[in-house]
């Protein structure tokens, strides 16, 4: 089983839809890097999932048929979303929702609290 980045699976999921992808306007609306769309690419040229053709990719029959056999890899897996996570280091007590939040001044920047102070 290949290994799925986020940009292989919206690129899955646009050629399911279009059949045919531009490839400057995918980059274009995903902001994606050369490298990444070449990965991409490569990756399913050599399953032979898709066809390129200029600057065109175009999804084979095989294609299709591998997308469905592997409809759930692809868009049912829940990943582990690290970005969502928050450090452990960084998490704090909670608060309760009609409780006011008091910084640490220890932690703050002190030249803030010497300007609020001289009036500044």
């Amino acid at each position: 089983m290949m290994k799925f980045y986020s940009e292989d699976i919206e690129f899955v999921k646009e050629l399911f839809e279009k059949k045919q992808v531009n490839l400057y306007l995918f980059h274009e609306k995903y902001l994606l890097s050369p490298a990444q769309l070449a990965r991409t690419i490569k990756k399913f040229l050599e399953e032979e999932v898709v066809e390129l053709n200029n600057d065109k990719v175009s999804l084979t029959p095989k294609g299709e048929r591998w997308i469905i056999c592997n409809r759930k890899a692809l868009f049912l897996n829940e990943k582990k979303k690290y970005w969502k996570e928050v450090p452990v280091e960084m998490k704090q007590e909670s608060i309760g929702i009609n409780e006011f939040y008091k910084p640490n001044r220890n932690k703050l920047d002190t030249e803030l609290f010497k300007n609020i102070e001289d009036g500044k």
